[in-house]
C-alpha cells in the first residue's frame, strides 16, 4: 500500500509542532518525500528517464533544495517559479518551462536564460517568440479523457492547453531556424488513477513521432500520477503502469521526462489545526477549526477529499468539519465520523503537501500559516507565519499614515 499515514509517525511530534509553532501549521515529512522519490525510481527502472518536480504543487525553497538533492530537475510554469528554482539551486539545464499564455516579457526572459527546454503551447506562441533563439518542445493535446476532475483535465480538445496533431504538423514544417525542436510534451491532466488514459496518450504520441519521422532528443510525458486521498487504495496502480505504460515509453528509444509534483510530495504534508468551537444545531453538528479555505482551498474549489483525524477522544460523533472563513463553502468534510474532540484539541488534515500552501490566500485578511519540515529527528521551521504587518508591506505610505 502506497499510503503514508500517521501510524508510521509518532503522533507526539504533531503536538510538539503545534505547541512550538502554533496552528494552523503545514507539516512535511521529509522521509515520506524520500520514499516517494524511490517509488518513482523503482517503477521506472530500466527506462532512460529524468524526473522534474512540478513546482506549482509546492514551491517552498527548502523542500525544493531537498528534492533537488536527489538529482531531480524543476518543472516551472511562471517566471517567478523559474527564479525560485534558481534560488533553490537548480541550474538552467535542469529546468523545463511550461504554461500557456506566456507574455512577451516572459518569452524574452526565457530566451536570455536558455533553460533545458521551453514547452511551447500554441502556434500563436511560436509567432510571439519571433527571432529569439530557444530550445523548444511542442505541447501536444491528444484529446484523451484522463478521467479526473474537469478542473485538472488538460488533454481534451476543449481544454486550453497544447495543440492538436494537425496543428503540430503545420508548426513543425514552418519552424524558423532560431528554434531548435528538441522534444514533444504531453500532459493530459492531474490526479489520474487509471492507466488507460496514459496508454492512449502515449500510443498516439508514438504514432505521431513515427509518421512524421521526427528526430528528437526526448519525450516529455508530463505527470498526473494520482495519489490515494481516501486511504482505500484508490491511487495509481504502479505495477500496471510499469507493466503496460513503460512498454510504450521504452519503444521511443529516447530519454523520457516526467513532471511529477503531487505524487512526490502530496502525501508528505499535513495541515495541523486546532478545534476552536463545537457547535450543535437541531440538524447537525459542526466542529470548527482554526484552519480554513484560505489555508487549504482544495475541498471548496474541487470538492476534494482529505482525510481528517483528531488525535484524542474516545467517543465518536458525526459532524461537518468547517473553517473560520465567512463562507458557507468553507467546509473540509461533510457528515464525517470522527473522534469527538474537545476545544483546543489538535486535528490533522492529510495529504496536503501538494496544492496546499501553494494555493493559500489572504482571504478575510487571513495570514498564511507557518511551514515546518520533519527529518525523523528534528522539526525545522522552513517558513515563518505571516502577521498583520506583512499584509501592510505593499500599501503605499500615504494610505497607511
Amino acid at each position: 500500500m502506497l499510503k503514508k499515514r500517521t501510524d508510521i509517525l509518532d503522533k507526539n511530534i504533531f503536538y510538539e509542532a503545534a505547541k512550538k509553532y502554533g496552528t494552523p501549521l503545514y507539516f512535511y515529512d521529509l522521509n515520506e518525500i524520500k520514499r516517494r522519490i524511490k517509488l518513482v525510481e523503482d517503477t521506472l527502472k530500466g527506462l532512460n528517464f529524468k524526473i522534474f518536480f512540478a513546482m506549482k504543487a509546492n514551491s517552498n525553497p527548502y523542500l525544493l533544495k531537498f528534492i533537488h538533492s536527489y538529482g531531480i530537475g524543476a518543472d516551472t510554469v511562471s517566471v517567478n517559479e523559474y527564479k525560485m528554482a534558481q534560488f533553490a539551486g537548480f541550474l538552467p539545464d535542469e529546468i523545463v518551462v511550461n504554461g500557456n499564455g506566456k507574455s512577451m516579457s516572459d518569452i524574452s526572459f526565457y530566451a536570455r536564460e536558455n533553460p533545458l527546454c521551453v514547452n511551447v503551447d500554441s502556434y500563436e506562441e511560436i509567432e510571439k517568440i519571433g527571432s529569439l533563439p530557444m530550445h523548444i518542445a511542442l505541447r501536444i493535446n491528444p484529446n484523451v479523457d484522463p478521467k479526473t476532475h474537469p478542473h485538472i483535465s488538460t488533454g481534451l480538445r476543449e481544454n486550453k492547453f497544447g495543440m492538436d496533431f494537425e496543428t503540430a504538423k503545420t508548426v513543425i514544417k514552418s519552424l524558423p531556424a532560431n528554434l531548435n525542436l528538441v522534444g514533444l510534451h504531453c500532459h493530459i491532466g492531474s490526479q489520474i488513477t487509471e492507466i488507460e488514459p496514459f496508454i492512449e496518450a502515449f500510443s498516439s504520441l508514438k504514432s505521431f513521432v513515427r509518421e512524421e519521422r521526427l528526430d528528437l532528443e526526448f519525450i516529455n510525458v508530463g505527470g498526473g500520477w494520482g495519489i490515494d486521498y481516501t486511504d482505500k487504495g484508490e491511487g495509481i496502480n504502479l505495477a500496471r503502469y510499469e507493466n503496460e505504460a513503460l512498454q510504450i515509453l521504452s519503444s521511443f528509444d529516447l530519454p523520457i521526462y516526467f513532471e511529477l509534483g503531487r505524487f512526490i510530495i502530496g502525501s508528505a504534508g499535513y495541515l495541523i489545526t486546532e478545534v476552536t468551537e463545537i457547535k450543535s444545531t437541531p440538524h447537525k453538528n459542526f466542529v470548527i477549526v482554526d484552519a480554513s479555505m484560505a489555508d487549504l482551498i482544495r475541498p471548496a474549489l474541487y470538492d476534494a477529499h482529505h482525510e481528517i483525524e483528531f488525535l484524542s477522544g474516545k467517543s465518536e460523533m458525526i459532524a461537518d468539519v468547517a473553517g473560520r472563513i465567512c463562507e458557507s463553502g468553507d467546509v473540509f468534510a461533510h457528515g464525517k465520523k470522527i473522534k469527538a474532540p474537545e476545544i483546543g484539541e489538535i486535528g490533522l488534515i492529510h495529504d496536503v503537501g501538494a496544492y496546499g500552501y501553494s494555493m493559500s490566500s489572504n482571504y478575510n485578511l487571513s495570514t498564511r500559516p507557518a511551514e515546518v519540515a520533519f527529518n525523523g529527528d528534528d522539526l525545522i521551521l522552513i517558513r515563518r507565519r505571516e502577521n498583520f504587518e506583512d499584509l501592510l508591506r505593499f500599501i503605499e505610505e500615504e494610505q497607511s499614515s
